[in-house]
């Protein structure tokens, strides 16, 4: 990671060298003001981007707006008119106009590249791929991370149990119990009900530790996660299914959509945390989404094998680390608005969790430069996504 960002200042100090010193070379060489601008432009643009695609971003999703001409050519040429209107309004149009000038168009510059990558990331997933069904044997797989649930895990599975069986044919899905550890009998309470399989972890991982493993040993071709208070009611797991079957790749549930219904208020501090998330979430995600930690997400079985078999991140964060898999990969997604029941309680503590959130950010950001996520023999076996949308 620090390697990159020596790699990124550099490239950003020598392009912006090229820019200034070819512009006062050009205008000592008797050129006039404009076309000195445009040429010098020019020629760093070239250079930085010639560098950042060989050095500073490669193995980086950031780069696929290069190679969107419109979008390389039009940021570009924003950039550039800024440049050339700060310089154009400057009495002297000397060393000193051209440093506004560049300062100006460099910040005009990040938010177009942003913008851009927003546009590119939202036409990439804003369709269903509609690839060929998996051919897992159940239809579908219910994953609940649990710990130290041993009281009341068999309420929950009953629950779960009883209403999905009225829409899904009970021989045909599965409800998959994952101990994250606990160490008090949760897993084979579950599996004494008879009606679900009970998976110990021999170590408490962590929420996305458990559902990883919950995942990886399901046997549904849509397969969906959610928390064991049942916040995110049956309704909504086959709400999910029913879209995964449509044809998308990931659905995820949002618990800030304009059309949402909280049935409980979820507390001040609860409510501020998962706001601290979402925003600090946009220094590594490329979309705009309305809710990265909802605890309610599906996965087709063969998307759900390639993430969870890159996923590295045990603890909350993991749901961030999902959803920049999924725009790695170019996979498509699909946010839903949920109704969820939630109490006052609340684990989040503003101050650690936001700490540990930010050096996980730094921990994504380190593992995708160095290639942890990168298989593209793996993306590559995916099923095409079909054309007819």
């Amino acid at each position: 990671m620090k390697r990159r960002l020596r790699l990124f200042v550099a490239v950003a100090l020598t392009a912006t060298a090229i820019d200034l010193f070819g512009y006062l070379a050009l205008r000592e060489a008797g050129f006039r003001w404009w076309a000195a601008d445009i040429a010098a432009l020019v020629a760093a643009a070239i250079f930085g981007i010639s560098a950042h695609r060989r050095f500073t971003l490669r193995n980086d999703p950031n780069l696929r707006w290069i190679h969107r001409p419109v979008a390389f050519t039009s940021s570009i040429a924003i950039a550039g008119l800024v440049d050339l209107t700060v310089l154009f309004s400057s009495s002297d149009r000397g060393w000193l106009a051209k440093c506004v000038a560049i300062a100006a168009a460099a910040l005009v510059r990040a938010v177009s590249n942003r913008w851009f990558l927003f546009q590119v990331v939202r036409s990439e997933q804003g369709s269903p791929a509609r690839r060929v069904p998996p051919s897992d044997p159940l239809r579908l797989s219910v994953v609940v991370p649990a710990y130290k649930e041993s009281a009341r895990i068999a309420e929950t599975i009953r629950e779960l149990h009883e209403h999905i069986s009225n829409l899904v044919d009970p021989n045909d899905f599965e409800l998959v119990i994952v101990d994250d550890g606990s160490g008090d009998g949760t897993a084979d309470a579950a599996t004494a009900t008879g009606l679900a399989r009970g998976i110990l972890l021999p170590e408490n991982l962590g929420k996305g530790g458990a559902v990883r493993a919950g995942m990886r040993a399901a046997n549904g071709r849509s397969r969906v996660f959610l928390d064991a208070d049942l916040a995110y009611g049956p309704d909504e797991v086959i709400r999910v299914m029913g879209e995964l079957e449509n044809g998308w790749d990931v659905v995820v549930g949002s618990r800030r959509d304009s059309r949402l219904v909280t049935q409980t208020s979820a507390g001040l501090v609860r409510d501020v945390g998962g706001r601290l998330v979402n925003i600090a979430t946009h220094v590594l995600l490329l979309g705009q989404y309305r809710d990265t930690q909802a605890g309610c997400k599906g996965f087709r079985s063969d998307i759900a094998e390639l993430i969870f078999s890159k996923t590295q991140l045990n603890g909350f964060s993991f749901d961030i680390e999902i959803f920049h898999l999924v725009e790695r990969w170019r996979l498509t997604l699909k946010e839903i608005p949920m109704s969820v029941a939630e109490t006052d309680a609340s684990t989040v503590n503003l101050v650690s969790d936001t700490m540990q959130l930010l050096a996980d950010l730094g921990r994504i950001r380190r593992w995708s430069a160095r290639g942890v996520y990168t298989d593209p023999e793996a993306v590559a076996a995916l099923p095409p996504a079909s054309l007819a949308h």
